[in-house]
């Protein structure tokens, strides 16, 4: 079953559009031992997993902050993956990958091969030779960065092309290009800290017939769930396709919440990105 296939599976049954990511800071992880990287890293996400796995359509893991911790950090990665699996949760690899030719070929197998990953974000700054050794995987998600939600995401993604277009809209129209040519798994990252492109880039896809949007930026980057959630409805988009995402801000409420333990800290939060 592809990507998308097992997401409209699990949207079907649990209704939701949350994607949970999974970013270890070993500071901030409320266990009183710590001296063992990888068994701390695992029985956090373990007991997120556990617990939340009924809130969420998929996870996203964001590799850098395992490999921060090198190979017990990475040995983590996979051990997380592989329990996510196990309670049927499609895996969202955050990677931003983007080389050439056999470096891009080495990304993909590990990305799938390896670490077993569903789904894969990919920069498109070096062009389709970048990224088609991702779409041979046919089965697998691919989120391609159009309208990222960091502060300097204008410094490119706001640049006029001779069209008087701009980067991230010219993005837009590849991806859909590329989704027509090799997948429909494949989709694009778009921030909820920029609406109104948010907006025109769903309503873009919707044309035809949606394609898989991942949205950052809610939470802590400041972005509103309702406001996405209200232009997607408004729009009758496949909600299926749709992953909003909150890492930190639920990895670590228990920091806004002293009166609450971790778990109850964290379900507080992600009860505010369930669909009404």
């Amino acid at each position: 079953m592809n990507f998308i296939n097992k997401c409209k599976e699990r949207f079907d049954s649990l209704k939701t559009v949350l994607c949970i990511g999974f970013d270890p800071v070993i500071e901030k992880i409320p266990f009183k031992r710590k001296n063992n990287i990888k068994k701390t890293l695992i029985n956090f996400y373990f007991s997120i997993i556990e617990n939340f796995h009924k809130y969420a359509l998929a996870v996203k893991p964001n590799i850098a902050f395992y490999e921060q911790y090198g190979i017990d950090g990475l040995k983590a990665l996979k051990e997380i993956i592989k329990k996510s699996k196990i309670k049927e949760i499609p895996v969202i690899l955050d990677a931003k990958r983007g080389d050439i030719g056999e470096t891009a070929k080495a990304y993909a197998i590990a990305a799938f091969n390896e670490f077993d990953a569903d789904a894969v974000t990919l920069s498109p700054y070096l062009g389709l030779d970048s990224l088609e050794p991702f779409f041979k995987f046919i089965e697998k998600g691919f989120f391609i960065l159009a309208r990222t939600s960091n502060k300097s995401s204008n410094d490119l993604q706001l640049i006029k092309t001779i069209d008087n277009r701009f980067i991230y809209q010219e993005i837009t129209d590849k991806i859909i290009q590329w989704n027509k040519t090799y997948s429909s798994n494949i989709g694009a990252v778009a921030g909820a800290t920029h609406i109104e492109e948010l907006k025109e880039i769903v309503v873009n896809f919707n044309k035809e017939s949606g394609l898989p949007i991942l949205i950052p930026g809610v939470g802590k980057q400041g972005g509103s769930f309702n406001e996405v959630i209200d232009i997607l409805k408004e729009i009758n988009y496949p909600l299926y396709k749709v992953f909003i995402n909150s890492s930190s801000n639920i990895n670590y409420a228990y920091l806004n919440y002293p009166d609450m333990n971790y778990l109850e800290a964290s379900l507080f939060e992600i009860k505010k990105m369930q669909l009404q």
